[in-house]
C-alpha cells in the first residue's frame, strides 16, 4: 500500500460540529503537511426540502455545504479540493439527501451509525435493550442505507457511537455471515467503505500489530467481499489532518492494496 494521498472525510467550520479554526486555509494547509493530494471537504448536509431535519441539522443545507465551493482559494498549492457532503439517515428510508440533490455534490457520504444522537437517530432508550439491540441496529441500519439507490460510501462502518463502552462485545457479536451480507449489500449498491481514522486507533481488543483485531477482522472481510474503500480522518479541526501513516499500514495489514481504492 503506497501512502495516503486522498482524505474524504474533512470537515470544515461549515460544520456546526467543527472548531473554528477549521477554516478552508488552515485545513488545506494541514492536509499539504500530511502529504495529501486530494482533499475531500464533507462538511454535514440536510437538504432542505425533505422532511425530518432537527434543529441542528436545519440550517446545514445543502445549500450551505455547496457554498463550501465558494471558499476554496484559486491556488490551493497544488491540493486537489472536492465538495462533498456527509448527510444523515435515520433509518426506513429517512435520509437527508436525495438523488438529485447528492448529484450536485462531488461525493456524498452516508453515515449508518449516528447512534450518539440519542432521541433523533435512534430512539432514546436504545441501550436499555444492551449491547444485542444495539448489535442488531447497526446491522440493519447499514443494511439499509445500501437501499437509499444513492452515495458514494459508508462512513465509520459499524462503530458503536455513543455506546463505546460495549464496543467489544458488540462487534465480538458479529457473525462472519453478518458482516459478509453487509459488504456484499455494498457492493451491489456500488458503496465504497471508509478506513477512518478512529477504527485505525482504536484501543479495543489490541493485538501484536498495535491495531484493533476486531477492525482489522471486518475490514478483512469487507475486502474479501469485494469493497472498495477510501480514507477518512472525520478531522473537525486542522490537527485532526492526520495520522495516514498509520491508515496505510492498517490497510496493508487487512490486505488491501492500491487497486482497491475508490477513484473519482
Amino acid at each position: 500500500m503506497k501512502p495516503v494521498e486522498c482524505d474524504l472525510h474533512i470537515h470544515s467550520n461549515l460544520s456546526k460540529s467543527s472548531r473554528p479554526e477549521a477554516t478552508v486555509e488552515n485545513c488545506l494547509a494541514a492536509a499539504r503537511a500530511g502529504g495529501l493530494k486530494t482533499a475531500g471537504f464533507s462538511n454535514h448536509c440536510w437538504a432542505a426540502h425533505l422532511p425530518g431535519a432537527n434543529d441542528w441539522y436545519r440550517s446545514q443545507t445543502a445549500e450551505h455545504a455547496l457554498s463550501f465551493r465558494g471558499q476554496i482559494p484559486s491556488d490551493t498549492g497544488g491540493l486537489r479540493v472536492l465538495t462533498g457532503c456527509e448527510t444523515e439517515f435515520l433509518g426506513n428510508g429517512l435520509a437527508g439527501m436525495d438523488r438529485e440533490t447528492a448529484a450536485r455534490f462531488d461525493y456524498v457520504l452516508l453515515p449508518a451509525n449516528h447512534f450518539h444522537m440519542k432521541g433523533f437517530v435512534v430512539p432514546e432508550n436504545l441501550g436499555a435493550g444492551g449491547p444485542g439491540a444495539v448489535r442488531e441496529l447497526l446491522y440493519r441500519r447499514f443494511l439499509e442505507v445500501t437501499e437509499l439507490g444513492f452515495g458514494t460510501g459508508i462512513v465509520h462502518p459499524f462503530e458503536p457511537l455513543g455506546f463505546r463502552d460495549w464496543e467489544e462485545e458488540i462487534l465480538s457479536g458479529f457473525s462472519l455471515g453478518m458482516y459478509e451480507t453487509c459488504f456484499r449489500s455494498a457492493v451491489s449498491a456500488g458503496l465504497a467503505v471508509e478506513i477512518d481514522k478512529s477504527a485505525v486507533d482504536n484501543k479495543t481488543a489490541l493485538n501484536g500489530t498495535g491495531y484493533s483485531s476486531l477492525y482489522l477482522e471486518m475490514f478483512s472481510i469487507a475486502r474479501r467481499c469485494g469493497c472498495k474503500f477510501f480514507f477518512g480522518s472525520d478531522s473537525h479541526h486542522p490537527g485532526g489532518i492526520e495520522g495516514y501513516d498509520r491508515m496505510a499500514e492498517f490497510a496493508a495489514l487487512c490486505g488491501i492494496e492500491e487497486n482497491m481504492l475508490l477513484e473519482l
